[in-house]
């Protein structure tokens, strides 16, 4: 990032006793503190030259989000931003007239984000066709994808089903309800007759949190299998390989929405910015799992660790 962009001041402050942001400030919901989303976060700091940045953890409780959100409403010019679908949601409800931009959605028109005149965002998703291309590309010899999903993650799934014969695939798709079907979901796709080659965690809230992202990779590669994912973050904690948008281009994206907002400009209101994607390869993991990754697939990849 240029050095001009780097003087953004950050207030981090919790839920519980925290003080509400100023008139013309900008304050930032996260749905929760998932890792994945931390370096589009740094970027969107480091963007926001001269602007207070207020930051809510939300925690992923929606009680919360209903408080903080009703405090910030009354506060006239303040720019907010939503990362993730549950601070999203909270704002377009309980502040339908504050400029919201937001990001980590992966359903926007769901949400009545899109066609909105104060809803400016990122998208979240590179299309699926392309993110099953390029685990083909990696890893040829694994013909059949198991996915975990709950409702967040069915669009994609549907997406994926539908696209998985033009790039010679199969999907086996298990839906669950809560975190706590996800032991036995992924003891389906890993063992038995029609185990999975692979297994993709596409970006579901319900997959992402700390103990359930851990156990899906360490099971997984315990059964001998890779992950596949849409986040790099992921692949620096054991996923074979990701194919998504890039977090810090998303962060750089919205730090340009809110500047423009904040300026006045009246062409950013109802915009939705697409985001850079990349091709991240964890060679490590290859070999522990004694798979060859082809010399293309290296070549294409942004970065390999």
């Amino acid at each position: 990032m240029p050095e001009r962009r780097a003087g953004a001041v950050l207030v981090l402050v919790s839920l519980l006793g925290s003080p509400l942001v100023q008139a013309g400030d900008v304050a930032v919901l996260k749905s929760t503190d998932a890792p994945a989303w931390r370096p589009a976060l740094e970027t969107l700091r480091k963007g926001l030259t001269g602007q207070t940045v207020t930051e809510f953890d939300l925690r992923g409780d929606r009680n919360e989000a209903d408080r903080v959100v009703a405090g910030l409403r009354s506060k006239p010019n303040v720019i907010l931003v939503a990362v993730g679908p549950l601070a999203a949601q909270a704002v377009r409800e309980g502040a339908p007239e504050t400029l919201l931009v937001y990001c980590m959605v992966q359903d926007p028109a769901k949400l009545g984000l899109l066609n909105n005149v104060n809803a400016s965002g990122v998208a979240y998703t590179t299309p699926v066709k392309n993110q099953l291309a390029a685990f083909r590309m990696v890893n040829p010899r694994a013909v059949r994808i198991g996915v975990i999903y709950g409702d967040e993650g069915s669009r994609f799934v549907q997406e994926a089903v539908k696209a998985a014969p033009v790039v010679r695939l199969a999907v086996s798709a298990k839906p669950i309800a809560s975190e706590r079907d996800v032991p036995q979901a992924l003891r389906t796709l890993l063992a038995g007759t029609e185990a999975a080659d692979a297994i993709w965690l596409p970006p579901d809230p319900l997959l992402l949190s700390d103990e359930t992202r851990r156990y899906l990779l360490s099971e997984t590669l315990k059964a001998g299998k890779p992950i596949y994912s849409f986040s790099s973050a992921l692949v620096t904690e054991g996923a074979l390989v990701s194919n998504g948008p890039d977090m810090p281009s998303i962060g750089e994206q919205v730090a340009e929405l809110v500047t423009r907002l904040a300026a006045g400009d009246k062409t950013a209101r109802g915009t939705q910015l697409i985001p850079r994607a990349e091709l991240v390869v964890n060679k490590k993991i290859a070999e522990k799992l004694r798979l060859e990754i082809p010399a293309d697939a290296l070549k294409a990849a942004s970065r390999i660790y």
